[in-house]
């Protein structure tokens, strides 16, 4: 066995089914261990790889839940799909007799359909361990099974038995849909362990402001009771009072005018007091909590060091990542259409009801929600982008509503909310809202209806403050007509509709958005070199952009780098040829002798590029990156094409 750490690490009953993992795996270049053994030996083999730092196993069957049980880990099961039985069925149809199914889970209702669609006499045998399937093959035979249909550990007892047997295999698509699953929460997982540790750095640190700050800090409750102190308010109080927790506030700090505050609810700021003779500056602040008072803080001395910095913690603690950089004037155009979306975008920013967002697939859809955000009087709460397509159904459900304690194998403990929580007082952009899947759509519904949630595996329901904007490029009534999207939902949902124009349509702003790009790329273009770009971009004018402003993204860049290479105008417009890089395989004109024939052979140009920087920066990403006027993001990318 191998001494590497594994996060992963797939362990499969049969040797057919290791085989055909390992093979999904190589396809997938990715680095899971596959080991067979079943049952105890699987448990061994389990209890191994943890002491390594493996944490996530696939499996399947009894082994997987005997692997679940006795390591306390997370076992992602390969589901067994009706489709896995037409290789049986299609031995067994003929059979005349009893045939006995052997499973550690309940047969599917549609399995046992097809069974009867077939008149295949079935009887279904449930088991959990080697004992309880031992007698489920015993009592198959006495029940008169002329047959058995089961997974590997059934399948020994049923030749001891002498009982013809036909082994079920998980199909490619079930061992693949096992190991994305699996993949996506070790991803997950990685990702919560950072937050985790990044909350954890942000409380030290603002304990550490409480703690280390010159100046001295007093909170107090409704009650004027003492509910927070720092070690130098601790200093200065009345020492003989100690613990000053929970005591009133006149008790460890005389002539406070703390109480007055909490009476009066309005602040006292820069005020001099004395304390045992000291003259110092302090603020007093009540807190009030739907439009009631609910405790007071008093700061003494030069607070605005630490208001500043305690303002910094919450903002980042807020917003983790949650935030809406674009704004609606960063919507680069100005023909009618982009016009017209623009105004439309404003107009309903001051609104709190659904917004769909109608575009092509790179129109800048996600552009226009953040800044609907930035204009809406939610500006300053999270703003929580969500691609439906992008979350197997298996997690869409736990992302978006969140879970419970131990509401599944591998929840973490406390359980964890999801982005509908997450957008609480802010808004929720959900891209590609056409593909949510139909058994996610009632409870999306009744969100935006009660505006409340429900954890999975919880019994409370948690009111939320949201505003949603939905997006998609497809015909969403079409969809409801096909049967694939609610009726009720999308009637919920648009609200307030805008139809952002694809790049064909705004002609007369596709100059204006190249030159954004191309400033955004190489910022210390020359006045020359800005120029030629001009002219250069001015061949392109009426292509069609599939793609829009995506696509025109995609060959503002080529030209960037052609210009790098000192190309001429005359020979980067031979070599680009009439149509945009995404629309054609690109092809090498008669007279552009020595130049790249392909778009493949451009990308080959380019990484020769990168790497002739890199090597010159002695493998500085970041020196590189500013050398070639893109950013590392972009440099990260390019390095994995």
């Amino acid at each position: 066995m191998s001494e590497e750490c594994h996060e992963i690490c797939f362990i499969a009953p049969s040797e057919s089914l290791a085989q055909r993992a390992k093979k999904i795996i190589r396809q997938r270049e990715l680095s899971i261990p596959v080991y067979t053994a079943v049952l105890e030996d699987a448990v061994t083999l389990a209890k191994d790889m943890i002491q390594q730092g493996t944490w996530l196993f696939i499996s399947r069957g009894v082994t997987r839940e005997l692997l679940e049980h006795t390591t306390q880990t997370t076992v992602v099961k390969v589901p067994v799909l009706a489709s896995d039985y037409i290789p049986v069925f299609e031995k067994i149809q003929h059979i005349q007799g009893l045939i006995a199914f052997f499973a550690s889970e309940p047969i599917s209702d549609e399995l046992q359909t097809i069974c009867y669609l077939l008149n295949i006499s079935m009887r279904q045998y449930q088991f959990s361990d080697t004992t309880s399937c031992r007698a489920c093959v015993q009592q198959a035979v006495k029940d008169g099974a002329v047959w058995g249909v089961g997974g590997v550990v059934s399948a020994q007892y049923a030749q001891e038995a002498g009982l013809p047997y036909t082994v079920t295999e998980s199909s490619d698509s079930a061992i693949f849909q096992a190991i994305e699953t699996a993949c996506q929460l070790c991803q997950l997982q990685k990702e919560n362990t950072q937050k985790q540790e990044r909350l954890q750095i942000q409380l030290e640190r603002y304990q550490n402001i409480l703690n280390y700050t010159h100046d001295a800090i007093v909170a107090v409750d409704a009650q004027g009771r003492v509910e927070v102190t720092n070690r130098v308010a601790e200093n200065m109080l009345d020492q003989t009072q100690k613990p000053f927790i929970g005591k009133p506030v006149e008790q460890v700090l005389p002539n406070t005018h703390m109480t007055a505050v909490l009476h009066s609810g309005v602040a006292e700021t820069d005020q001099l007091m004395n304390i045992d003779g000291t003259l110092v500056s302090t603020n007093r602040v009540p807190i009030i909590v739907n439009d009631k008072i609910q405790g007071a803080v008093a700061t003494f001395q030069d607070i605005k060091s630490i208001q500043s910095t305690e303002r910094n913690v919450r903002i980042k603690l807020h917003e983790k990542g949650l935030l809406a950089k674009y704004h609606l004037s960063d919507i680069v155009g100005n023909s009618p259409a982009i016009q017209s979306a623009r105004e439309m975008a404003a107009m309903f920013a001051d609104s709190s009801f659904t917004v769909m967002l109608y575009g092509e697939t790179g129109t800048g859809k996600e552009m226009f929600a953040q800044g609907i955000h930035n204009a809406s009087p939610r500006r300053d709460g999270p703003f929580v982008a969500v691609n439906c397509t992008a979350l197997s159904k298996s997690l869409l459900e736990s992302e978006l509503f969140g879970y419970s304690d131990s509401s599944f194998t591998g929840a973490k403990r406390g359980g964890k909310p999801g982005l509908f929580e997450i957008a609480h007082g802010g808004t929720i952009f959900l891209d590609e809202i056409g593909e949510l899947p139909a058994e996610f759509q009632a409870q999306f519904l009744r969100v935006l209806q009660e505006k409340e949630v429900r954890r999975v595996g919880g019994d409370t329901v948690i009111p939320v403050d949201i505003r949603v904007i939905g997006a998609t490029n497809r015909n969403l009534m079409q969809r409801v007509e096909e049967g694939c999207f609610r009726r009720d939902l999308y009637y919920r949902l648009n609200v307030l509709a805008i139809s952002i124009p694809p790049l064909r349509d705004r002609e007369d702003d596709f100059l204006q958005i190249a030159e954004s790009i191309y400033s955004r790329i190489d910022a210390s273009a020359t006045p020359e070199a800005r120029q030629n770009f001009r002219r250069i971009m001015e061949h392109y004018r009426g292509c069609p952009w599939q793609g829009n402003v995506r696509e025109l993204t995609n060959l503002v860049e080529r030209v960037c780098l052609l210009q790098k290479r000192g190309l001429s105008n005359q020979k980067m417009l031979e070599f680009l040829g009439e149509m945009t890089p995404l629309e054609s395989q690109l092809q090498k004109p008669e007279d552009a002798a020595g130049l790249p024939q392909s778009s493949g052979e451009l990308a080959h140009m380019e990484r020769a590029l990168i790497q002739q920087v890199l090597d010159k920066n002695g493998g500085n990403i970041a020196q590189a990156a500013r050398e070639l006027h893109i950013s590392r993001a972009t440099l990260y990318r390019k390095l994995k094409k």
